[in-house]
């Protein structure tokens, strides 16, 4: 099975962080990725094995005493992909912070539309319900590749 390249695209929800967005508390959540990788070309003999690669950068400012922030990642509206941070306790500070996020999908089924599309979202715990957390530069990202090696 030839190892084959399928697509790769990126959504940017902001490229600096002069750019504001607040932050839902959970359960409300808030849209920063959004990407459909083309799978259409995958060969007959593939179709078993595609593998995608995602990657992830958030800059959240604004954050809280013991506010904890979740990204997912949801393949067609499934999850497939959820990671908590949380900060230490620092009295009294409001932190600023840059996290970094990747996550894979090993053989995810090839749809009959041709395109898988995948999203990432952010949500706080937040504090008794409320958050001034705010997200600045941030980005989703996925390649897409199917085949092995042979011989």
């Amino acid at each position: 099975m030839p190892i084959q390249f399928l697509d790769m695209r990126v959504s940017q929800h902001s490229d600096n962080d002069a750019d504001t967005t607040p932050i839902p508390v959970a359960p409300a959540s808030l849209l920063f990725g959004d990407i459909g990788l083309q799978t259409a070309g995958v060969l007959p003999e593939n179709v078993g094995d595609i593998r995608v690669n995602l990657n992830g950068y958030v800059k959240v400012s604004g954050l809280a005493l013991l506010e904890e922030l979740t990204i997912r990642v949801f393949r067609n509206g499934d999850e497939i992909f959820t990671t908590t941070f949380d900060l230490p306790a620092l009295l009294g500070a409001v932190i600023d912070n840059t996290w970094g996020f990747s996550a894979v999908d090993y053989q995810p089924p090839a749809p009959l539309t041709g395109e898988i599309r995948y999203t990432a979202t952010i949500e706080s715990t937040g504090i008794l319900g409320l958050t001034t957390a705010v997200i600045g530069a941030a980005n989703f990202s996925g390649i897409a590749a199917a085949g092995t090696t042979t011989g």
